[in-house]
């Protein structure tokens, strides 16, 4: 296969034809943060949205026509190209010039992350004693529907918001009372926790074959759930908790793993 040269943060890299910028810079040690891009999985661009699917008992109906975005928190500058490039899905090309820590894209990475986190509870990665912590008390009285889940100390979310920062006119997170359920096999489903990367639609849909669970967009969000019935099981769900692996928060959670007031 032929090879191609490229420049990132003035460090040179050959790889392949057809790498990712994102993976070219991989190879160089070159880190660039990425919550809906996942090694084991196709990359989101070209997504589409399922008509409906079912979060509980509630059938929720697409109401937009078109593709899913991404979280585009790998962005990056390339040499000639107008504002900004989603590396994840980029491809390299051969004398490509790429930044990726300026503080352009620092800012804007920052400001894509504010969405992400202000529907997802956040009050303990803002907190200066998130290392450690257990949970189970709070020394600033956080209530409990409020803190982070049983993943805190080995979250992407977490590490991907120490990473970036948080702005600091975040708001305080209003729980929403979505659907938490523990009532199949293997897994529990917790809505609240869900920021929408799609990993768990993509590894169902495009690498099992299974399309038990997919997603709409419903008043400018993304909504995940289950694609032809209420529970798991008759949306053609084999359990095998593919979905579980690829997660990035505590929305799946292995039930052989993890029990209330436990951490990861």
């Amino acid at each position: 296969m032929a090879e191609i040269t490229l420049i990132i943060n003035g460090e040179s890299v050959t790889v392949p034809e057809g790498t990712t910028i994102m993976e070219a810079a991989d190879k160089l040690g070159v880190y660039i943060p990425r919550l809906c891009s996942h090694p084991d999985l196709p990359t989101s661009k070209g997504l589409k949205p399922n008509e409906f699917i079912y979060r509980g008992d509630e059938k929720i109906l697409n109401d937009e026509d078109k593709e899913y975005e991404g979280c585009k928190l790998c962005i990056v500058k390339v040499e000639g190209i107008d504002g900004f490039v989603t590396s994840c899905n980029t491809e390299a090309k051969d004398g490509m010039v790429v930044t990726t820590d300026s503080e352009e894209i620092k800012k804007q990475r920052k400001d894509n992350l504010f969405p992400i986190l202000k529907d997802h509870p956040h009050a303990c990665l803002l907190c200066a004693q998130q290392e450690g912590c257990t949970r189970l008390t709070c020394s600033s009285d956080v209530p409990e529907e409020e803190r982070c889940c049983v993943k805190l100390g080995n979250c992407e979310v977490q590490r991907i918001a120490n990473y970036i920062g948080i702005r600091e006119d975040m708001p305080k997170y209003v729980p929403a009372g979505l659907p938490i359920l523990d009532d199949e096999p293997l897994f529990t489903r917790d809505y609240n926790l869900c920021i929408g990367c799609t990993r768990c639609v993509r590894v169902c849909r495009e690498v099992r074959g299974i399309e038990a669970i997919g997603f709409v967009f419903k008043n400018g969000k993304i909504i995940v759930g289950t694609t032809t019935s209420p529970t798991l099981a008759e949306s053609g769900c084999k359990f095998c908790t593919a979905c579980v692996e690829v997660c990035p928060t505590g929305a799946l959670l292995d039930k052989r793993l993890f029990k209330p007031g436990e951490k990861e």
